[in-house]
């Protein structure tokens, strides 16, 4: 009978075995001799570095006498290990790292000791198998069930592992099973941060950093990380501990990304980083917000902290982009459009400032016309246009396009394309005249 299939059996014919003991003692059969002889037998294989002769005393051992100690799987597991690494044959290769599974299975059943037994069994099952289409979904069960028996005494091998398993199996997992797996990866890298911090373990905290930046690159590429995704798995973390930064910063950026900044959760997560690691980028995006709300009170003093931080000439531009949209929020839009030109005279390439000139144009087409729906409220979206295209925003550059008056609307008002007209509002600027194209 086959190896593999005579380690088969006996896996079921062990399966009533206590797992308590932890094979630290040797215990013989009755005839140690006999037994004596086989463990010479694969120990001499061994230290030749022969492995294929070692797998009939190791066999022997194991089907015989299956808790006579540790060593023996040791010994196996080093066995297998080395066989599936050197062999060439496809079908060969995988018939030894089955073997090398089921060794695992039966040092679980021998010798208990299963947490550390099945975080080696995952390691070697990912280093084998990962590549292995065939053996994606064992593989998942294989890590599901560490995580289950480990809980947070997982080994640190196997967290970006977990991951990368999970991802490899997104094509037979909904997004709720992408959330479990993952909240529950992230709740046991948060214990390990939190014992590492009691403990001052600043190279282990830094260490578990990282493996979560590449856990959450991973999660970007197995699930689609919008703002309901957001909602249903990052803001509930969030709440239950809004010290957790690296979740803080999962919302910040999604609500970016994703047009969900206004969700109250997305600004407190912004608040939380802004408190505990404030940048740039942080303390400017609060600030807008704050600004959009109109809590000027709270973007004042951010305006002067996004000042203090400003080096490059972008971010210099920046300054007077948000007094501009301070300006904009409370109703002085002559002023707003002064600081947005003023922004480019700081950084000419500066799209942002072009973007948020042209919504302040946008923000005016009913107050520059006495006319609904009129070519004369349609000039406000040509001149919109005209700074919308140095911008680089093409969504707001079509919207605008789409807006354009009709030919039947420039035959209403007695005009013709191509002629010059003055948009008597606030704005106080001539535009050439043009059709929407239909």
């Amino acid at each position: 009978m086959k190896m593999k299939n005579v380690l088969m059996l006996f896996v079921f014919s062990i399966a009533a075995l206590a797992a308590g003991a932890q094979c630290t003692e040797y215990q013989w059969p009755a005839d140690q001799m006999k037994a004596q002889k086989y463990v010479d037998s694969y120990k001499a294989a061994l230290a030749e570095q022969n492995y294929k002769g070692a797998l009939s005393g190791l066999h022997w051992m194991l089907v015989n006498v299956p808790n006579w100690h540790s060593d023996l799987y040791v010994a196996a597991l080093d066995t297998y290990d080395k066989l599936a690494e050197q062999e060439l044959d496809p079908a060969t290769k995988q018939k030894y790292i089955d073997s090398l599974m089921i060794v695992y299975d039966l040092r679980i059943k021998s010798c208990g000791d299963e947490v550390n037994v099945l975080n080696r069994k995952a390691i070697s099952a990912f280093k084998f198998n990962r590549s292995n289409k065939n053996h994606t979904a064992e593989l998942l069960t294989i890590f599901d069930k560490t995580y289950e028996v480990s809980g947070n005494n997982v080994f640190d091998q196997n967290l970006i592992s977990y991951m990368d398993v999970i991802e490899s199996n997104a094509k037979s997992l909904n997004e709720d099973q992408v959330a479990q797996r993952y909240n529950k990866l992230m709740d046991i890298i948060d214990a390990k941060m939190k014992k590492a911090t009691t403990q001052n373990k600043a190279s282990d905290i830094g260490k578990y950093k990282k493996v979560v930046s590449v856990i959450d690159a991973k999660l970007a590429k197995t699930v689609k990380v919008n703002c309901a995704f957001s909602q249903k798995v990052f803001e509930p973390r969030f709440k239950a501990n809004p010290t957790d930064l690296g979740t803080a910063k999962q919302i910040f950026h999604v609500g970016l990304e994703e047009g969900c900044t206004d969700s109250p959760v997305w600004l407190e997560a912004a608040e939380a980083l802004h408190k505990q690691a404030p940048n740039f980028h942080i303390t400017k995006e609060l600030c807008l917000k704050y600004i959009q709300l109109k809590n000027f009170e709270k973007a004042d003093p951010l305006i002067a902290a996004v000042q203090a931080k400003a080096t490059t000439p972008a971010e210099k531009a920046w300054i007077d982009i948000l007094k501009g949209d301070e300006e904009f929020q409370k109703g002085n839009k002559p002023a707003a459009r002064e600081l947005y030109k003023k922004a480019l005279v700081t950084d000419a390439t500066s799209k942002d400032a072009y973007e948020h000139w042209g919504d302040l144009y946008i923000s005016s087409v009913t107050e520059c016309s006495k006319t609904p729906g009129s070519a004369e409220e349609k000039l406000v979206y040509i001149a919109a246009f005209q700074i919308y295209k140095n911008s680089g925003n093409r969504e707001k550059m079509e919207h605008t396009l789409a807006e354009y008056p009709t030919h039947d609307d420039l035959t209403k008002a007695g005009w013709k394309a191509g002629e010059s007209k003055k948009l008597a509002c606030w704005i106080d600027e001539t535009v050439v005249v043009k059709a929407r194209k239909d």
